[in-house]
């Protein structure tokens, strides 16, 4: 019965990080929204490749902004696109003058497209704050106004703050429907970890971070040979050199994004999402990686038992309906919150399915590279 006190053991570390992770997310207090506040200057950066499909939202939801014209800047980096997206920001430049818009070209260093082209936001950038956002995002009105509060009251060096997919329709494909509940689980995660005041995950489509303390932490060095984790690793590194962390658990903060279009595109962000996880440093970020990827692979090989004996079966039950709840209560926090309850309707299937899918990813990205925005990144 040696397998079953192996199962048992990674179980009872699965439940310590849930209830660490929903204490957590209890323990984060709820920032509402604040009085309207307009100290501080901001530089957004946004990088872009191929995006003419989300640019409009992007571009609506920017030129909706209610923060003093003259205390942002828009900085667009085009990474070597190949539609008409850089045709389309020249538009929107022409459009509203009222704005301070520059069309960047990045400047490639590194294996990261990504943080070559913030760093090349970050150089020519004028104010001391930087925004980060994605070309495929939507950003709420009082979006600066979020982050200056938290500036003004806290003095944060980094600020990160909730992202969320766009809206569930009854005729999206069962891959996205799973994306949904997979990306809230992550945000849930995230919210948990600050609350712990153990925070390894954020996302750079709503974070905030000040370029004093980017260039003294050594922005993305050390990290960029990883083509992903711009955020990540920065958070890492802002957390190693101890610097003033936050998260606005606001919803007048969320940040909406577009869910992939098609299977391929989903399993290729996974792979390129799972493969900077080699690169976490932080211990509690390898724990939590490290007890999900068990557990979920426990699962498999818990069924694969019960095909040569069925006593194995009784405490496979056991193990999903802990983690089954466990997860059900953490991710349902992150449903109301952002006000995505009918996505929890794929909840049972997607909670089958996720063992098999995130240990298949987990073990192909050691082998595997990926394709991410027309590029091939390889092992």
């Amino acid at each position: 019965m040696l397998p079953v006190y192996i199962l048992a053991g990674i179980c009872l570390c699965y439940i310590i990080l849930l209830l660490s992770l929903l204490y957590g997310w209890r323990n984060l207090k709820y920032n509402p929204a604040s009085v309207p506040s307009s100290e501080t200057a901001f530089s957004i950066i946004i990088p872009f490749r191929n995006e003419q499909l989300h640019l409009p939202g992007l571009f609506d939801s920017l030129k909706h902004l209610k923060y003093p014209k003259n205390k942002f800047e828009i900085l667009l980096i085009n990474d070597s696109s190949e539609d008409d997206s850089e045709k389309m920001v020249q538009e929107f430049r022409k459009m509203h003058p009222e704005l301070s818009i520059e069309l960047l070209q990045n400047q490639r260093e590194s294996i990261s497209a990504k943080k070559d082209a913030i760093k090349v936001g970050i150089e020519k950038s004028r104010f001391e704050y930087i925004a980060t956002t994605d070309a495929d995002c939507k950003v709420p009105e009082n979006w600066l106004q979020g982050f200056d509060a938290q500036i003004e009251s806290e003095d944060s060096d980094l600020i990160a703050a909730p992202v969320i997919l766009d809206q569930v329709h009854p005729k999206d494909p069962l891959f996205r429907k799973f994306d949904r509940i997979d990306f809230m689980s992550l945000q849930a995660t995230t919210i948990g970890a600050f609350g712990l005041g153990r925070p390894f995950i954020c996302n750079a489509a709503n974070l905030c971070f000040k370029k004093k303390a980017f260039q003294e932490v050594g922005g993305y060095r050390q990290s960029s040979n990883y083509a992903g984790g711009d955020d990540v690793f920065l958070l890492q590194k802002f957390k190693e050199h101890e610097r003033k962390i936050d998260f606005i658990r606001c919803t007048n903060m969320i940040v909406t994004t577009a869910a992939q279009k098609d299977l391929r595109s989903f399993l290729q962000q996974r792979l390129r999402w799972a493969a900077k996880s080699a690169g976490y440093k932080d211990s509690f970020a390898r724990f939590a990686a490290l007890t999900v990827f068990l557990m979920n692979a426990a699962m498999i090989i818990g069924l694969v038992l019960c095909l040569f004996d069925a006593s194995y079966l009784q405490w496979l039950m056991i193990t999903f309906l802990i983690k089954f709840n466990l997860d059900f209560m953490l991710i349902y926090k992150a449903a109301v919150f952002f006000d995505r309850k009918a996505s929890m309707r794929s909840y049972a299937w997607s909670s089958i399915a996720y063992p098999l899918f995130s240990s298949g990813i987990a073990l192909t990205s050691i082998f595997v590279g990926f394709k991410w925005k027309g590029r091939d990144y390889r092992k």
